[in-house]
């Protein structure tokens, strides 16, 4: 199979979780919230539009998570990472001091920067901006991420209190205007290294949630600037693993709080799909009604208007038919061009 794109969309049934945050507030930890629009229907059809005001995951926390579970996939491939991105430093490549000195040297040659960036999987697959020595290069990514939302009704965000215990008996010492020097000297020690108990609110969303993501095939291992691919067996193992992150990216999200509130996925439902022409590989939003009928019949027309088998669709229901479907879509895969 000439991979070109793939699509994937789905509804995910997640609960207890705390992924995504947008900060706290004195003791309180609130929660990523976002506006959506969806269609209302009535028993004739859409009526009109609503607004309403949802948990989300940002696609910046997606992206974090796949980055994560492609860089432990690809070691253990034996894909070559450069030193930052072994480390899963956010700054990629520009983390490494070595790749600083090369882009000083080569600042207006982008594409021996870029030819340089392509010898890392992530920076490859990730993209990376490079905008220091005077540089000012982008590595566009070939994977892309939507938010994660979470559908209207359904989706709740509960608020539990927490507390961090002292290990003794005796929290914080006291200290009062009776109390000796150093009693009070003690007490204000104990406040500022802030130990003892502590008690703070934390957040937990449940519900149904709606993902998309997006992976250019045709993108992984080409440099724009001089258009030109490194190896083409090099870019289809780059093509498995980030085929096999994004499944581990939906099975088993790990973004923020997950050492004491790990999502639990309860279901599943969706479709990957699959263009091997220059028609994007098709999608509806998991947010519509139908998504994965529609998506189908969205197929059946691309393939009308490109040619027979331009795009393929593969439904499924729960996490066995998921990696079910990305072991066919596996199966003889190869990274599609852009040209050629």
């Amino acid at each position: 199979m000439n991979i070109k794109s793939v699509s994937l969309s789905a509804r995910v049934v997640m609960d207890m979780h705390a992924l995504n945050n947008e900060g706290s507030e004195s003791n309180r930890l609130m929660t990523r919230q976002v506006g959506i629009v969806t269609p209302v229907y009535n028993e004739n059809g859409i009526e009109g539009y609503g607004r309403h005001v949802v948990n989300a995951i940002s696609g910046d926390m997606n992206k974090h998570i796949f980055a994560s579970v492609f860089r432990h996939l690809a070691i253990e491939r034996g894909l070559h990472l450069c030193e930052a991105c072994k480390a899963l430093d956010p700054a990629r490549m520009m983390g490494n001091a070595d790749f600083m000195d090369f882009v000083k040297k080569n600042a207006k040659s982008a594409d021996v920067v870029i030819d340089r960036l392509l010898t890392c999987a992530l920076d490859d697959m990730c993209g990376i901006m490079i905008t220091a020595s005077g540089a000012s290069i982008k590595r566009k990514s070939a994977v892309e991420f939507g938010w994660t939302v979470g559908l209207p009704d359904i989706t709740r965000t509960e608020e539990f209190i927490h507390a961090r215990h002292a290990i003794t008996r005796l929290t914080r010492a006291k200290a009062t205007k009776d109390s000796s020097d150093e009693e009070k000297a003690e007490a204000k020690k104990q406040k500022e290294a802030n130990t003892g108990q502590m008690i703070f609110n934390r957040p937990a969303s449940s519900g149904v949630y709606c993902v998309v993501a997006h992976l250019d095939a045709c993108a992984i291992g080409f440099n724009d600037a001089s258009q030109t691919y490194i190896d083409d067996a090099e870019r289809t193992k780059r093509l498995e693993v980030a085929l096999l992150a994004l499944t581990q990216t939906l099975l088993h999200p790990k973004g923020a709080l997950t050492s004491t509130q790990l999502p639990h996925i309860v279901e599943l439902e969706g479709f990957v799909s699959v263009s091997e022409s220059a028609a994007t590989a098709p999608f509806i939003s998991p947010l519509a009604d139908d998504f994965i009928g529609r998506s189908a019949d969205l197929v059946a027309m691309t393939n009308k208007l490109y040619g027979n088998n331009a795009s393929t669709i593969y439904p499924f229901m729960g996490g066995t038919e998921l990696l079910g479907q990305f072991d066919i879509v596996l199966n003889n895969a190869v990274a599609g061009k852009y040209r050629g």
